[in-house]
C-alpha cells in the first residue's frame, strides 16, 4: 500500500487543467482534483464484467466496475484507461488485447471486424469534472476524493476464464446479468463509484 500511496498522480483544478503532480495519497488529500477513468464492459448476451476489490483495498469486498484506476502523472485519460485494462484484465499494461477505439464509428467498425473477440474494445463515453466520491476506507471508516472522471464503455467475447486479472488489485472476475447488477445495488453490494457509473452509463452500455 505505501508504493501505491507513493505513486505520482496529476491533480486538476475545477476546470479541468493539469496544475501539477502530487503522491497519490498526497494528492487525495489535497482538495484539488485527481485524474480517474472507468470502464464498463460486456459480452454480447449482455452480461456485464465486474471485479470484486480485495479486502485490503478502498471498497474492499464490494463488487466494481470492469476497470477502474488513477491518471498517473503525465499521462492523458486515454493512455491510462488502455493501460490500466492491460494491467488488471490481463496482467500486463502493454496487452496488445486492449483496443482504444477512436470513437463510436471507430468501435462500431471494430465491433463487425470481430476484435472483441480476441480481447476488449473500448470507446470513450463520457466526461464528468468534480465528482464526489464516496468509499470505504481499508480497515473502516470512509474517504472523500474529488475526482475528474473519464468513462469508456467496451465489449468482449471471451470468457471470465480467459482474463489473467491482476492479483493485487481484483480477488475475482464475474459476468453478471444487468438484474443481477441491478439487485446488488440494492442490497449495498457495488462500490459506490460503479452504482454512479451503473446509473449513469448502464442503458447505453447494454443498448
Amino acid at each position: 500500500m505505501a508504493e501505491a500511496d507513493a505513486e505520482l498522480l496529476n491533480v486538476y483544478d475545477a476546470a479541468g487543467n493539469v496544475v501539477g503532480q502530487r503522491p497519490r495519497a498526497d494528492a487525495k488529500r489535497s482538495g484539488l482534483a485527481v485524474g480517474a477513468v472507468n470502464a464498463l464492459v460486456r459480452n454480447g448476451a449482455g452480461f456485464v464484467l465486474l471485479q470484486r476489490r480485495p479486502h485490503d483495498k478502498e471498497n474492499g469486498g464490494l463488487w466494481d466496475k470492469t476497470v477502474g484506476g488513477h491518471v498517473s502523472a503525465g499521462e492523458a485519460f486515454d493512455q491510462t484507461v488502455v493501460r490500466e485494462a492491460g494491467e488488471e484484465l490481463f496482467d500486463d499494461a502493454g496487452s496488445p488485447r486492449v483496443v482504444l477505439a477512436a470513437d463510436t464509428g471507430d468501435f462500431a467498425r471494430r465491433l463487425a471486424a470481430g476484435e472483441h473477440r480476441a480481447g476488449v474494445v473500448l470507446v470513450r463515453a463520457g466526461f464528468h469534472l468534480n465528482l464526489r466520491d464516496v468509499r470505504r476506507a481499508p480497515g473502516g471508516g470512509l474517504r472523500n476524493v474529488t475526482y475528474h472522471v473519464a468513462s469508456y464503455l467496451g465489449r468482449t467475447e471471451l470468457t471470465a476464464a480467459a482474463f489473467r486479472p491482476q492479483p493485487s488489485e481484483i480477488d475475482e472476475l464475474r459476468f453478471f446479468a444487468a438484474a443481477a447488477v441491478d439487485a446488488m445495488l440494492l442490497a449495498g453490494e457495488l462500490a459506490p463509484n460503479m452504482a454512479f457509473l451503473w446509473l449513469a452509463r448502464g442503458h447505453e452500455l447494454l443498448s
